[in-house]
């Protein structure tokens, strides 16, 4: 039976409003730890059709097997061909109303008794759990409820795992919701219908684990490949790297036995692609009358599937249910991994465990976002007066056509545009304004094309303020920048470099033929004289060994400069030194050639022919 209650209803045991009974259909639709929603079709003319309004309760059973669940209107359509579509949420939706003040906890059942202790409004709602896991969970900042449990980084099932089951006010997290009741869906039995969005060779059938330490060594598991639970008519091993999973150097058993868990833990085997089965629950037909309970599905139960055309011979987890409350049977269930869904549900991120990498996180995310955009259902769209001066001022999207019980939130003005996962109010995590530019905490890009981008500011690293990127002046400060040569290709090292004769500056390497080094610093001696505090190798020529040196320039206090160079091979050294009216040449064997000088002696034989000549 279908029947509605009026918004301030708390109890459902009496016929409310009356029932519905003229629905032309209705369907409620359950994920694992996510969405849990009602949509009906009624017609105008049927019974208590006046009496329909939003935030109006309506009960109706989820599946074949629990009784009414309370789901609160929060969309009607407008009418269409004499009939209004009514979408509704499940009463635990209202917890996104209510704010808890930051707390912390150390287990499970602390956390989730916390909400209710911590609730700055009336909480109606009780909490229970099975799980005895002992790990922190500490809540900052004021937010609701919901996101609480499972909407946000951090949430009690980010942190303690399991599955939750609603019932009313009562909210329940398992360590395990389903079982397995040894149901199998094969084709030729009673599947009726399958789909899959990808190829099951996708599947992994099993791991190869090591450990691997620090001199190289190498454990294994006995056998080497701990394979998944089922049959299939293809192996695909994947490599599991155990080494953070141990202090010291496991056995191979050890090995082994951290394999086996996260085989189990990770549901290795089980389809990695969502399938969608339709099929007749044999309980409903006279020869499985006497072994019906063996046949329930219900969500979060572990099923087998068969289909010999796929490949597929393996156990999976019931993510989604879809059940015709008229008929009272399910039209389809869903099977394999949860898809992502709007975070007014709750999220499962299980990060206690190890995953197995996809082969593209930038394509991971384009499809996770796509299916998030084609996946929503209901919302509202409205245009909102928020100083109430009869102007509307603000586009607003959100997942609730009601701001104070919406999660996930769009708003636009002419000041900008803002999304929060959080509420109408936000924090919000990606932003635009024309005064202040744009924000997000998570930015991913496929092609960025820098043509088109024009980047100001400093990049800097807080934990070292000395390295910085100034983009607008076009100044880099580093203490080190260095890259391994490699033989052949260039080598370029900024900041200090005790490879390169103890001294500051720039190296740059091709091939070993050229080395460039640059002195940093300049000193005064109590002479006056001013000089480069460390001697520079400016070149190298390998095929002649001879090297260098840029002794750089004297700058004296009486005006005038001298410039030292010098070529040196081995340990013989030639310079040439340049002053003010005077050149000196020096060889590496110690013979010195004042050049001034010679010009003068050249000068006075030149006098003397002169003279001679004259004679």
């Amino acid at each position: 039976m279908i029947t509605l209650y009026p918004s301030t209803a708390t109890a459902f045991e009496t016929q409310g409003l009356g029932a519905l009974p003229d629905a032309i259909s209705c369907q409620v639709t359950e994920e694992r730890n996510g969405a849990f929603e009602l949509t009906i079709e009624y017609p105008i003319t049927g019974l208590h059709y006046a009496d329909i309004s939003n935030r109006c309760i309506i009960t109706a059973k989820p599946n074949p097997y629990d009784g009414q669940e309370p789901f609160r209107i929060y969309q009607i359509s407008k009418p269409i061909g004499g009939r209004v579509k009514i979408s509704a949420q499940h009463l635990s939706y209202d917890l996104t109303g209510i704010p808890i003040s930051p707390y912390e906890a150390g287990n499970a059942a602390a956390a989730l008794q916390g909400i209710k202790s911590n609730a700055a409004v009336d909480c109606p709602f009780v909490f229970w759990t099975d799980k005895t896991t002992q790990a922190d969970f500490r809540s900052d900042v004021p937010a609701s409820a919901r996101a609480l449990l499972g909407g946000q980084a951090g949430s009690i099932l980010d942190v303690y795992g399991g599955e939750y089951a609603w019932q009313g006010y009562t909210i329940r997290l398992y360590n395990q919701r389903g079982q397995d009741n040894g149901v199998s869906i094969r084709y030729g039995k009673n599947l009726t219908d399958l789909t899959q969005e990808e190829n099951v060779a996708a599947v992994a059938t099993g791991v190869y684990p090591y450990w691997l330490g620090s001199d190289g060594t190498i454990v294994e598991a006995p056998g080497k490949i701990v394979n998944a639970p089922g049959t299939y008519n293809f192996t695909r091993v994947i490599p599991l790297d155990v080494s953070q999973d141990f202090d010291a150097q496991p056995t191979p058993e050890e090995v082994k036995a951290r394999a086996e868990k996260y085989v189990q833990d990770n549901h290795i085997g089980i389809p990695k692609v969502s399938i969608t089965v339709a099929f007749q629950p044999l309980e409903q037909t006279e020869e499985y009358k006497d072994i019906a309970i063996l046949e329930r599905v219900r969500l979060c139960d572990t099923v087998t599937v068969e289909y010999p055309e796929l490949g597929v011979d393996a156990t999976a987890k019931c993510i989604k249910t879809t059940y015709d409350v008229i008929k009272g049977k399910y039209t389809s269930v869903e099977l394999g991994d949860a898809k992502s869904n709007i975070t007014t549900t709750i999220a499962n991120q299980e990060t206690e465990l190890k995953k197995v990498p996809s082969s593209s996180t930038i394509a991971a995310i384009a499809n996770a976002i796509t299916a998030d955009i084609l996946g929503a259902k209901g919302g509202a769209v409205r245009i909102l007066d928020t100083n109430d001066d009869g102007e509307p001022d603000t586009l607003y999207i959100a997942d609730n056509p009601d701001p104070a019980q919406a999660v996930k939130v769009w708003r636009y003005n002419y000041e900008g545009w803002a999304a929060s996962s959080n509420g109408y109010n936000g924090p919000f995590t990606i932003a635009a304004s024309i005064d202040h530019g744009m924000y997000a905490d998570f930015l991913t890009a496929g092609t960025l094309n820098a043509n088109l981008v024009q980047i100001t500011g400093t990049i800097i690293n807080p934990e070292k303020p000395d390295i910085y990127w100034d983009l607008g002046a076009g100044t880099l400060s580093a203490s080190r920048l260095r890259q391994t040569f490699n033989g052949t290709s260039i080598t370029i090292r900024l900041g200090e470099n005790s490879e390169m004769h103890g001294g500051y500056g720039m190296a740059l390497q091709n091939g070993g033929y050229i080395t460039s080094y640059l002195a940093s610093r300049l000193s005064q001696d109590t002479d006056g004289v001013t000089r480069p505090d460390v001697t520079a190798l400016v070149g190298y020529d390998q095929e002649s060994g001879v090297y260098i040196y840029e002794y750089g320039v004297d700058t004296h206090e009486e005006g005038y400069v001298e410039i030292h160079k010098a070529a040196q091979t081995g340990n013989a050294r030639s310079s040439v030194l340049v002053q003010p009216n005077n050149i000196i040449l020096r060889t590496g064997d110690g013979y010195m050639v004042d050049v001034n000088s010679l010009a003068q002696r050249l000068s006075a034989l030149e006098a003397k022919v002169d003279t001679l000549e004259g004679a």
